[in-house]
């Protein structure tokens, strides 16, 4: 009789552990099917990122309550752009109520004298409306901008890519962004009003970034398609 239990034990531990491997199995197939799978959903993640991030236009008069963590997160991310030599050109300066209304003021009197104070109030009181407010500056090195060989140059496109990457970050976590490159950037005036020295930086652009008041804009018509601008070469 004691045998015979012992032997019930035994056959019931051994269908068990066969359950068991069977399961762990299942399941280790079930990863590694899922592993397989993800490169394609990660792709299409990321294309959907890209075709829909649109220039924004409007914004909401507030931040979203999750903009300052959202906004460091972006910034690793733009960090990560492709940087020749790893020179890590950038640099990001965030505004506050002091700096923005300078800013603005500032932009308001370059309209005025082109276009008349009229034109440059109106431009005033649309500027003090942007909820948020990046300026991404370059560091300048030693070489000749001009020359398509020089650091500089890999230095100002590795900035592009980071403001690139810094707005599609954000635009995933739901922020919109418009970069600007108006005349009052390039103003001697512009790096005493953000904080930066112009003799050791130049602005590569102002990023105004917010919550998308209303729908987002339609996709912009392209001229070009892939076939008007790829080019197999044998």
């Amino acid at each position: 009789m004691r045998w015979s239990i012992i032997c019930i034990l035994l056959a019931a531990a051994a269908q068990l552990l066969a359950i068991h491997a069977f399961n762990l199995q299942s399941t280790t197939t079930k990863r590694r099917t899922q592993l397989y799978a993800r490169p394609e959903a990660r792709s299409r993640e990321v294309h959907k990122n890209i075709l829909s991030r649109r220039t924004i236009n409007e914004f909401e008069p507030t931040l979203p309550d999750n903009w300052e963590r959202a906004l460091e997160k972006s910034i690793n991310a733009a960090i990560y752009a492709p940087n020749h030599k790893r020179t890590e050109p950038w640099r990001f300066y965030l505004l506050g109520p002091k700096s923005i209304e300078k800013v603005c003021q500032l932009n308001a009197e370059v309209v005025a004298s082109k276009k008349g104070e009229e034109v440059g109030q109106k431009k005033l009181k649309r500027w003090l409306q942007m909820p948020g407010w990046l300026v991404v500056t370059c560091v300048k090195g030693d070489d000749d901008f001009n020359d398509p060989t020089s650091l500089a140059r890999e230095d100002y496109a590795a900035c592009c890519c980071a403001v690139q990457n810094l707005c599609l970050s954000l635009h995933s976590q739901g922020i919109g962004t418009k970069w600007t490159t108006g005349p009052v950037n390039f103003d001697p005036k512009f790096a005493e009003a953000v904080g930066f020295e112009p003799e050791k930086e130049y602005t590569v652009g102002t990023l105004w970034f917010g919550s998308a008041a209303g729908s987002s804009p339609s996709a912009p018509i392209k001229r070009l398609a892939v076939e008007g601008t790829f080019t197999k070469v044998e």
